[in-house]
């Protein structure tokens, strides 16, 4: 006589039963709200970053054929680098020095940041090429803790003010610009995650100048952003194109009032998924390669 047919299907729910708990569930996706991140997370940097160095070497009349260029690392050869830059963060992850270097690698512009113990900023200095303070900046906070204010000096002189308006958890919902007799408004708008999906800013007269909106993937990097005139006119357009494990791969720029299109390249990945070398395209034609140095804390 034949088997009974549930005998079957008893084996195959105990199989699969087995066979699920060979793998591990999926990590869930963590979004970090804008006004928790730090400063290497904005700028998608992966790992306790000490410091990074930055070199830009352009390329101007001699410039390379994109499709011509196999190695990447040949573009270098007996060249100098034009500008450079470098900075040191904390173990935090806040930015706490930026030094602008020239093709010589001298610093020609140094800032630097002031925390209190609770990370947050009160105070930026800029020093020039003779380490003399030239520009700074200061922060208020009301009883909440959140960002309502900053102010930036000349010597005694107040040149610019920012007055922040913000919602329930500190977000700048709205920021009133002050230079001079000058006054100029932009309006963030923020999606349940707490990443902006909005940038408006407005003239002085308070109409529109223009509008970012911005669109993110399921793990809240950006993807698009189109920046669009007054006039729903679309004028800029960004896409960032991420590898699966959040790297990022490409970047393509639109200027399309000047009908400039750049492509932006990464290459050279470190054992922390930063990005080493970048590559940037217009029309086919390779105008600067900028490479990236890392040491980071604990290595």
């Amino acid at each position: 006589m034949p088997k009974p047919r549930y005998q079957f299907l008893v084996f195959a729910i105990l199989l699969m039963t087995i066979s699920s708990g060979c793998h591990k569930k999926p990590k869930p996706i963590v979004i970090t709200p804008d006004i928790e991140k730090n400063h290497l997370e904005r700028n998608h940097i992966f790992g306790k970053v000490r410091w990074v160095a930055s070199a830009t070497c352009y390329l101007y009349a001699d410039s390379i054929p994109l499709k011509d260029t196999a190695n990447l690392k040949a573009l270098f050869d007996g060249r100098t680098f034009d500008a450079g830059s470098w900075q040191r963060y904390t173990a935090d992850g806040w930015l706490r020095e930026f030094d602008k270097l020239n093709e010589k690698q001298e610093v020609v512009l140094r800032r630097e940041y002031t925390y209190d113990d609770k990370a947050k900023i009160i105070r930026w200095e800029e020093y020039d090429a003779d380490s003399t303070l030239v520009t700074y900046g200061t922060y208020t906070y009301d009883r909440n803790g959140f960002l309502v204010g900053e102010q930036v000096y000349q010597g005694d002189s107040l040149v610019m003010s920012f007055a922040h308006t913000t919602d329930g958890i500190g977000n700048a919902i709205r920021t009133v610009q002050t230079f001079g007799k000058l006054q100029t408004t932009t309006e963030n708008k923020f999606n349940e995650q707490g990443l902006v999906t909005q940038i408006t800013e407005f003239e002085p007269n308070g109409k529109v100048f223009k509008t970012a909106k911005i669109e993110y993937d399921n793990y809240g990097d950006e993807v698009n952003r189109c920046v669009y005139k007054s006039g729903n006119q679309m004028i800029e357009y960004t896409y960032t194109e991420y590898a699966q494990d959040g790297r990022v791969r490409k970047v393509i720029y639109e200027d399309k009032l000047h009908h400039v299109k750049e492509f932006h390249y990464f290459f050279d990945y470190d054992t922390h998924k930063n990005w080493q070398t970048e590559v940037c395209a217009v029309d086919g034609q390779i105008v600067y390669v900028k490479k990236r140095t890392f040491e980071y804390y604990n290595e």
